[in-house]
């Protein structure tokens, strides 16, 4: 290793930033919050570093933290002296290893992360690897694809990342790649009786084997099935209440037939 293997003492420089570069994979998850990250070292000063923090070489051989940022930050908060040849804070790992799927194994379910949270670390390793294809992205994740295409189309429509026309599928093949479609933006009005344009490409996010038609027929068929529930126990009591009231009509007078009827007897031959 070169100069990157001398000391990190805390006398010597203001953050382990400031001598020690961060890996592109290193920053897929969310740092901790300042709560977080004081209760990670009350917790590291109670029972000691319980997971090692994890630094590689690059091709020119200079060495990057890969995983581990908020626990370099705990241990600075606790004024611990931090040094590269330290093998309880730091483990070095192969170089020829995929640093961001290394990063994901490491954390993806580690860290309690709300929805919000994952997905930004999408967007993260989007940005980071935007050539792979989001079945690509969403199998290291373990989501579903259908969760990252928002993510990509939504950072496409802002500009944060260009839209890239091949994409690698989980199987290692180059695959054109369709852009997403951006349904924030409204179509411009048209009058009722325009004719249809035919150069205009069809939506693939709508139409009956779509995830969002199949979701909305879904909770249809259960609003349908709870309304069917609740009618079929109001007819049950109204069945209730009219039984209910013929005995008590059969209790208060026998049932007129009409045979006694004076106008139906001087009637009868």
């Amino acid at each position: 290793m070169q100069s990157s293997r001398a000391s990190l003492s805390p006398r010597q420089w203001k953050s382990w930033r400031d001598v020690l570069p961060i890996h592109p994979a290193a920053e897929l998850f969310p740092l901790m919050s300042p709560d977080e990250l004081h209760k990670l070292a009350a917790d590291i000063k109670g029972h000691g570093l319980r997971h090692s923090t994890s630094i590689i070489e690059d091709a020119d051989g200079n060495v990057l933290l890969l995983d581990g940022r908020n626990r370099l930050d705990a241990l600075a908060l606790l004024g611990e002296e931090i040094t590269l040849d330290n093998s309880f804070i730091f483990e070095q790992v192969p170089s020829d290893i995929d640093p961001f799927a290394y990063v994901i194994s490491a954390n993806i379910h580690r860290r309690h992360l709300s929805a919000e949270k994952k997905r930004e670390v999408i967007a993260n390793l989007i940005k980071a690897l935007p050539e792979k294809s989001d079945r690509q992205i969403a199998a290291m994740l373990g989501v579903s694809h259908h969760t990252v295409g928002p993510v990509r189309a939504e950072m496409e429509g802002r500009g944060q990342i260009a839209h890239v026309p091949t994409r690698t599928d989980t199987k290692g093949r180059k695959q054109p790649a369709k852009k997403a479609p951006t349904s924030r933006t409204k179509p411009a009005n048209k009058p009722k009786n325009a004719p249809a344009d035919n150069n205009s490409k069809a939506r693939d996010d709508i139409g009956p084997d779509s995830a969002g038609e199949a979701n909305r027929l879904r909770a249809r068929n259960e609003e349908l099935a709870r309304e069917n529930h609740r009618l079929a126990r109001e007819n049950l009591a109204l069945r209730s209440e009219i039984e209910e009231l013929k005995a008590e009509l059969a209790k208060r007078a026998p049932i007129d037939d009409g045979l006694d009827i004076p106008a139906l007897r001087r009637a009868a031959p």
